[in-house]
C-alpha cells in the first residue's frame, strides 16, 4: 500500500515556514516517484519535527539538530534551501572579484564539496555547501558574519581602538605563515608572490597551531595581535595520510581550542589520481557540515597563494568596516605572545584531552562529538558511572546527549537485572 500524501502543518514559528514548505513539497514529489516506505517515513518525521521546532531555522546546520533530519536530508533539499531569504542567512560582506583560474577540480553531484565558487569565511554555526569546485570563470571571495544575532555574537574580536582612530590607520594586517609550510621548490618564492600580486604583508614564523593566521601589528606601538581567523593547509597526499593515522583529527581538535573563531581548512590538488578521492570527500564533509569548517579546494600552489591574497583582502576589509562599530563592544583580540602560550599549553596533554582523542578514534565520533561529550563527561570514569546509573538501552537518552550512543562500542551499558 503506497503511503498517504502528506498533509500540511500549523508551523510553531513563522521563520521556519520556508523550510517547512520546502520539506513538505520535496516529500509529495517525492512521493509522485514512488519511494520507499521508510524513505516516506523519515521525510514525515523531518516535516513534523521542522514543524514544532521552537527555534528558527536559519541555516543548513541549525536545520541539522532537528530531530529526524540527517545527512540524507540535507543533501536532498539544500540545493533550495532558501539561504538568500533575508531571514534565513547571514548578512553578507564586500564582495572581491577574483581573476579567472584555470581548470579545476571537479567532484561528482551528491558527494563534492567545498567549492571554489565562494570562499565563505563562516563561524562554527554558520554552514556553507557548495556542490562541485567551479571549473571555468570567476570566483568570488565573500565575507560573511557569524549571527544574525547581536553585536555582541556577530562581530569577531577586534584589537584594541583609541579615540575615533580608522583600523587601517592604527594597524598594519600581515599574513603569518609558518614556517614548516611545504610549498616545494616554490617556498622561496611564495612570500614575495604574495606581497607582489597583493600588495599585502607576509613574514614567516613558527606557528603552535594551524599553517597561517593574520596579525594586526600597532603602527606605533608595534604590540601583535591575532585576528580572528587562522587556516590548516592540507595537500591531497598529506591529507590521506592523516586521515589513515588518524592524526587530522587530533589537529582539527586542537584549532577548535586555539581560541580563534574562523576556522578555514584549506585542502590543496586533486585528489583523483591517489584512488582516494571518495575518501576526501567524505572528509571534506564531515569537517564543513558537522564540524564548521570553512573547507576550500585549491587546484596547486599557484591557486593557494592566491587564495591566501584575496583572504587578506576580505580579512582588511572585514576589519576595516567593523573596526568602528565593534573595537568597543567585541571581545579583544589576543596579542601574538597570549595567543602562542595558549596554544602550547595543551601540549600537557589532560586526561580529558587524552580521552576525547580515544573517543575520536570510535567511528563516526567527530571532534565535535568528543568535545560535546568530554564538556559533560571530562573523564572516562565520569562517564562510566553514568552508564552504572542507567538499567537499559531504554534510557540512555536520560543523559540527554545523543553523540554518547556512539560510546556504546566502547564502553557497553550494564544488562538490565530481573
Amino acid at each position: 500500500m503506497a503511503p498517504a500524501m502528506p498533509k500540511q502543518r500549523a508551523v510553531h514559528l513563522p521563520d521556519n515556514e520556508e523550510v517547512a514548505r520546502l520539506l513538505l513539497e520535496k516529500h509529495r514529489s517525492m512521493l509522485e516517484k514512488d519511494i520507499p516506505d521508510n524513505l516516506s517515513l523519515t521525510l514525515s518525521n523531518a516535516y513534523r519535527n521542522v514543524c514544532a521546532a521552537k527555534e528558527p531555522i536559519r541555516t543548513l546546520k541549525d536545520l541539522l539538530k532537528i530531530k529526524g533530519v540527517g545527512p540524507w536530508v540535507i543533501r536532498l533539499i539544500k540545493e533550495s534551501f532558501p539561504a538568500s531569504s533575508p531571514d534565513l542567512s547571514p548578512p553578507k560582506w564586500k564582495k572581491i572579484k577574483i581573476p579567472e583560474h584555470s581548470p579545476e577540480l571537479v567532484c561528482s553531484n551528491s558527494a563534492s564539496i567545498a567549492s571554489q565558487e565562494l570562499i565563505q569565511l563562516t563561524s562554527q554555526e554558520q554552514l556553507s555547501y557548495s556542490s562541485e569546485v567551479q571549473t571555468t570563470g570567476s570566483a568570488e571571495f565573500t565575507m560573511l558574519d557569524k549571527d544574525t544575532g547581536g553585536m555582541g555574537n556577530s562581530i569577531l574580536a577586534m584589537p584594541p581602538r583609541l579615540s575615533n582612530e580608522k583600523f587601517l590607520e592604527a594597524y598594519e594586517v600581515v599574513l603569518i605563515l609558518d614556517d614548516r609550510e611545504i610549498f616545494g621548490s616554490r617556498g622561496k618564492r611564495v612570500v614575495g608572490n604574495i606581497h607582489s600580486k597583493f600588495h599585502v604583508p607576509v613574514e614567516i614564523k613558527r606557528l603552535p597551531v594551524g599553517d597561517g593566521i593574520w596579525i594586526a601589528r600597532h603602527r606605533r606601538s608595534h604590540t601583535e595581535y591575532v585576528l580572528d581567523f587562522i587556516v590548516e593547509r592540507k595537500s591531497v597526499t598529506d591529507l590521506v595520510s592523516s586521515i589513515r593515522d588518524s592524526r587530522y583529527k587530533d589537529q582539527k581538535l586542537r584549532l577548535k581550542k586555539c581560541g580563534l573563531r574562523k576556522l578555514i581548512y584549506l585542502v590543496e590538488g586533486d585528489p583523483n589520481p591517489l584512488g582516494a578521492s571518495e575518501s576526501i570527500k567524505t572528509a571534506c564533509f564531515t569537517t564543513e557540515i558537522l564540524e564548521g569548517f570553512d573547507v576550500q579546494r585549491t587546484t596547486g600552489y599557484s591557486d593557494t597563494e592566491s587564495t591566501y591574497g584575496h583572504l587578506t583582502l576580505s580579512i582588511i576589509d572585514y576589519y576595516s568596516t567593523n573596526f568602528s562599530i565593534g573595537a568597543n563592544t567585541c571581545r579583544v583580540c589576543l596579542t601574538y605572545d597570549e595567543f602562542v602560550k595558549k596554544c602550547c599549553d595543551p601540549k600537557k596533554l589532560t586526561v580529558s584531552d587524552i580521552f576525547a582523542l580515544q573517543l575520536m578514534q570510535v567511528p563516526q565520533v567527530t571532534e565535535e562529538t568528543a568535545i560535546a561529550v568530554i564538556e559533560l563527561y571530562p573523564t572516562l570514569v565520569s562517564l562510566a558511572r553514568a552508564y552504572s546509573m542507567l538499567m537499559g538501552y531504554n534510557l540512555v537518552f536520560e543523559l540527554k546527549l545523543a553523540p554518547v550512543m556512539f560510546i556504546r562500542m566502547v564502553i557497553p551499558l550494564p544488562k538490565r537485572r530481573c
